[in-house]
């Protein structure tokens, strides 16, 4: 890795890009990122768009999955990486059939390149709601591991339904997971209690402490106090000036309304989060000047509030309505003219030292030793002449030409695989049967 740009982003700050994330975040250097807060499809198996005549108009995804909705080379990846995950995955095939399965391997492949993106220091925030919270749960307990979940976060809104047949759904879930035991967290606080009230109100409480009488100070400008110091000083009691109560700590749920169509902030986009949400998390698990991470930015929600809160921000949607929106908000709610860019391409890693041009002769010689002279489709044996130099991860989709993703094809195979994944050419292999079992890349 090259110590110079370890850590560092490859990207500027306030950059929307629309693509598709996946491919954008393996462009990105690892560890650049201080907090990253997603709010992607839920699963709900229902389409969403925004109306006709909002300032959203144009921006609508599909929350419906199946099997043709996921890339057989994600599927094979996390099978080469997360043993248990894939398990998981088979598991909820036979318990929720092909829809759920579907999602959560979406899901699985991009919160795995989450994980990479994190600082050792950083966190990540999960929205869901209960049509798959819990399978998601599991998904991030074998990701980032079980150790370090931190809370399942409950935020109740007030929702005036009219359910029949059970209890309103009024809650949503977010999963928050450190990346290391390291990460930081600035604790919250909320109302205060009464007795912290009448605290600040009075300015000072009274005690003893090893057999010495002690004032507390909480206001030292507090009119009680200065009429008692002298007082105080007189019978030589112990002064100490101590912080102000904050207030209770934060739970895990969360009462806080969400957006109505009156609302100030509301665009019209169909899944719109309010600001003070995204404030709360924001102010902590980062920092000022800390990196902030929407890989599912919609209305930008996110980006705004980091940039509220003097957070470094970047964003990725799959409509190019995103970056819009990005630009009205930034103008409209900050008072800003947005100096951001707004990019389709993906970027390319700086943090993996030296890197020969892929074909080099170089990375065919090491390669062909690694592989023994075996094909890393077909398994037979050929010539060194007889090999190409191949991406197992084509740089159309956030490949590198870094000799780790780089692999010896004979001529056969890497005609059939062209620019997908390896594990696209492997399923093909084995659908022939050319080869018994899929090989790892």
């Amino acid at each position: 890795m090259n110590r110079a740009t370890k850590g560092r982003p490859n990207w500027a700050n306030q950059t929307i890009w629309t693509a598709d994330n996946l491919d954008i975040m393996r462009g990105m250097n690892s560890a650049s990122i201080d907090l990253i807060y997603l709010d992607p499809p839920f699963n709900s198996n229902a389409d969403y768009a925004a109306p006709i005549g909002s300032e959203a108009a144009g921006a609508a995804f599909k929350d419906t999955w199946g099997l043709n909705d996921i890339s057989l080379a994600w599927h094979g990846e996390i099978q080469h990486e997360h043993a248990g995950l894939y398990a998981l995955l088979q598991a909820t095939r036979q318990v929720h059939g092909d829809s759920m399965m579907s999602y959560l391997i979406y899901m699985a492949i991009r919160i795995m390149e989450m994980q990479r993106l994190l600082k050792p220091t950083g966190s990540i925030y999960l929205h869901c709601d209960p049509n798959a919270s819990h399978y998601l749960k599991l998904l991030m307990d074998a990701i980032f591991s079980k150790a370090n979940f931190r809370n399942e976060i409950v935020w109740h809104y007030e929702k005036w339904t009219n359910a029949a047949k059970y209890h309103q759904r009024n809650h949503d879930v977010v999963l928050f997971y450190a990346a290391s035991p390291t990460a930081k967290f600035n604790k919250l606080y909320g109302e205060k209690t009464l007795r912290q009230e009448q605290l600040l109100k009075t300015g000072y409480n009274t005690g003893s402490s090893s057999g010495r009488q002690i004032v507390r100070i909480y206001d030292k400008e507090n009119p009680n106090v200065k009429r008692k110091m002298a007082e105080w000083l007189r019978e030589e009691r112990a002064i100490y000036e101590v912080p102000k109560p904050k207030g209770k700590a934060l739970p895990d749920v969360w009462q806080m309304s969400a957006l109505n169509g009156r609302a100030k902030e509301r665009l019209g986009y169909p899944t719109q989060k309010p600001l003070a949400l995204l404030q709360r998390i924001i102010k902590a698990s980062s920092n000022e000047g800390d990196i902030v991470l929407d890989p599912f930015c919609g209305c930008a929600t996110a980006c705004i509030a980091a940039e509220q809160l003097g957070r470094q921000w970047t964003g990725i949607d799959i409509s190019a309505k995103a970056a819009d929106l990005v630009k009205l908000r930034m103008e409209r709610e900050l008072g800003l003219f947005y100096q951001g860019s707004h990019r389709t391409n993906n970027p390319k890693r700086t943090d993996l030292g030296k890197v020969l041009p892929y074909n080099d002769v170089k990375n065919k010689r090491y390669l062909y030793g690694e592989q023994g002279g075996y094909c890393n489709g077909c398994e037979h044996h050929f010539e060194l002449r007889n090999f190409h130099v191949d991406h197992i991860i084509p740089q159309s989709k956030g490949g590198t030409d870094h000799i780790s993703n780089l692999q010896l094809l004979c001529g056969a195979c890497n005609s059939l695989k062209g620019d997908r994944p390896h594990e696209y050419l492997i399923a093909c292999l084995t659908d022939k049967g050319w080869i018994k079992r899929k090989k790892a890349a």
